[in-house]
């Protein structure tokens, strides 16, 4: 199935999607959508054309198109990413009080500065040197807070013939301009991609193609353990995104990632952290969707940069 029909059987979504400043769209019942914009309130817009069927056919072409199983009684969860970049999520079946749980979180093309973000000369100097450096980054904040913006931000600073080896489960990282690179894909769970490898599988891989650096989109129960395997082999230019409430608290979020997934560790993650991770930039989201990075924490160091906005 090519693009042009992926995107014709998403107009119906795309009619709302396609307005640069949605940041989201979602669906929890049939036949109404929920709007978030950057520059209006929450809207709740009743869809009678969009219900449970139209949403099913969505989810088996795009895993059909993502070389994805979609089952709503064996794989009844979809994470892809659509010809435009945007990520769709989609839930269906008894695991839901309505039977249906959807996201399309938007992708749209625009330059975010430095600025943006709420951050001075004085720090945007310390992120280019910290980059140049090649320190081992983690990036924090609750969901939608533009953490992967941020990070292909960062990767916006290295020159393109770097040799950046990506993982991610939904692609998400710009990486495409890296000529030396490599962007690598695993499947979300062992039993529903069709010929993608598992995380475990993709950290033998990694190792043997020489990185320089090792970039990880999102942390989540399945990669945390290949995650920090990857790091603890001495890797310098690491980095990666993690939902935490508080820069602090990533050490325990991954610690807990780990734990979901059955791994064993010999000794606490903070003892790898603390000599591994360089420093932890924690984004806050504020009203009508402004974003800043709030918490510059050098971990190796033991002190804060950046606290609740304020220079240290």
């Amino acid at each position: 199935m090519s693009d042009a029909l992926i995107m014709k059987l998403m107009e119906p979504l795309a009619e709302f999607y396609s307005d640069p400043n949605v940041v989201e769209l979602r669906q929890m019942r049939p036949g109404q959508l929920i709007l978030e914009h950057r520059k209006s309130d929450l809207q709740q817009i009743e869809t009678p054309n969009i219900g449970f069927n139209q949403i099913r056919r969505m989810c088996q072409a795009l895993a059909n198109y993502n070389g994805l199983k979609f089952s709503e009684d064996t794989n009844p969860k979809l994470s892809v990413s659509l010809p435009e970049r945007h990520r769709f999520e989609c839930l269906i079946g008894p695991s839901t009080l309505t039977g249906l749980s959807m996201a399309v979180r938007c992708k749209h093309p625009y330059e975010v500065k430095f600025e943006d973000l709420g951050l001075r000369q004085k720090i945007i100097d310390y992120i280019g040197e910290a980059m140049h450096k090649r320190w081992n980054i983690a990036i924090s904040g609750s969901t939608n807070t533009g953490k992967t913006t941020f990070l292909n931000k960062l990767l916006g600073l290295l020159p393109v013939q770097e040799r950046v080896v990506s993982c991610e489960d939904t692609p998400e990282l710009e990486v495409e301009r890296f000529w030396n690179g490599s962007a690598l894909f695993a499947s979300r769970e062992a039993s529903q991609g069709a010929g993608l490898q598992t995380w475990p599988q993709l950290f033998d891989h990694k190792m043997r193609i020489s990185p320089d650096r090792i970039i990880f989109s999102e942390i989540s129960v399945q990669n945390a353990f290949s995650a920090l395997n990857a790091l603890n082999t001495g890797a310098k230019g690491w980095m990666c995104t993690i939902h935490a409430d508080r820069a602090e608290m990533v050490v325990e979020r991954f610690q807990n990632n780990i734990d979901m997934s059955g791994m064993n560790l010999t000794k606490p993650i903070s003892e790898y952290f603390d000599t591994l991770v360089d420093v932890i930039f924690h984004i806050t989201r504020f009203d009508r969707g402004v974003r800043h990075i709030t918490d510059i924490y050098e971990v190796k160091n033991n002190r804060y940069i950046l606290k609740n906005g304020k220079l240290q």
